[in-house]
């Protein structure tokens, strides 16, 4: 089984016999993201975060995303000692899927682990123009405003996996990559193609990437934000809270927790709320261990010196370090 569809396929083909250029973009690093046992379901996990091993297979090693640490790829299962299986897809084996369906064609990967300077990448542009290349593989990288006259089809793998998370700008940031993907096709003289494969066509983000109606997504988002509150229509505060002892972690947050004030910002502004402890998305990063809270308010609400008040309230130990994010631009 495969991840290029039939469609897309044969839209390579087409693209290729009439000597145009392909690029597919899918936003994972590596060959597998998931390294797992067949027989016990141990999952491969770095030592420092409580983040899942990528198999790099150029590179042969097990790499941690969060902090960059690098792990040989075991034989075994280091729990039960039987077979691994590498699950998941990245650039790398849609490399290996191109190189199969295409045995002629002339590719690039193209991401953070392969482009490391200005000169590859000015290499790989000259090869691009030349001719040289005629299929791209590669990650956001590709998403740049590169000019190529010659690449007429743009692939899309898997369109769904930037769609949903913790951040409320999903489905913007997935419209905002993706539209800059499709706008390396047709540069040139010839038109170009954009082939988007998804499980969920009639999402408002995929439609209108679809039906190239960016005012009607706006439209769609702004509206959700609004009855969610969220902003423009209202404010957000991240207090992120880190320890590298757990325990004495833990009991801050609750202590924080306890003398949380109740927030009303009254009728006009709307009443704030107070959320968590919760532990954040990825709980541990180089040996520190993270929790959060988010407060969140109307547009007018005074947040910030409420916040101040709080978190003034409690003594922070000095195991643990802790930060305010004003309407925050990532939720990790």
């Amino acid at each position: 089984m495969g991840y290029i569809s039939n469609d897309l396929e044969t839209a390579m083909r087409e693209t290729l016999n009439d000597d145009g250029q392909v690029m597919l973009f899918i936003n994972r690093r590596g060959h597998s993201s998931i390294v797992q046992c067949k027989s016990c379901g141990h999952v491969m996990m770095c030592h420092d975060c409580s983040s899942g091993l990528v198999l790099h297979k150029r590179s042969g090693v097990l790499l941690c995303h969060v902090c960059g640490g690098r792990h040989d790829v075991p034989t075994n299962c280091p729990e039960c000692k039987k077979e691994l299986s590498f699950l998941g897809v990245g650039v790398e084996k849609i490399e290996e899927e191109v190189r199969e369906k295409f045995i002629n064609a002339r590719t690039a990967l193209v991401s953070s682990d392969t482009m490391t300077s200005n000169k590859a990448m000015e290499k790989l542009i000259r090869q691009i123009e030349s001719g040289e290349v005629n299929i791209i593989i590669g990650t956001q990288i590709l998403a740049k405003g590169h000019h190529f006259p010659n690449l007429t089809l743009v692939g899309v793998i898997d369109a769904d996996s930037l769609l949903f998370g913790s951040d409320f700008r999903a489905s913007e940031k997935t419209f905002q990559q993706l539209f800059q993907v499709a706008g390396r096709a047709g540069r040139g003289d010839k038109p170009g193609r954009v082939l988007i494969q998804t499980l969920m066509p009639e999402h408002p983000a995929i439609k209108a990437l679809a039906e190239s109606n960016r005012d009607d997504f706006i439209k769609w988002d702004m509206e959700n934000r609004r009855k969610a509150s969220m902003p423009p229509f209202g404010q957000l505060i991240a207090i992120i809270i880190e320890g590298t002892r757990e325990t004495e972690l833990h009991d801050f947050c609750r202590a924080l927790a306890n003398a949380a004030p109740k927030i009303n910002g009254g009728p006009s502004v709307g009443c704030g709320r107070i959320l968590g402890p919760i532990p954040a998305e990825i709980y541990q990063i180089r040996q520190w261990y993270r929790m959060r809270f988010l407060v969140s308010g109307g547009v007018n609400a005074a947040l910030q010196g409420v916040v101040s008040a709080w978190l003034s309230k409690v003594a922070v130990p000095r195991s643990v370090r802790l930060k305010a994010d004003v309407n925050p631009q990532s939720f990790m």
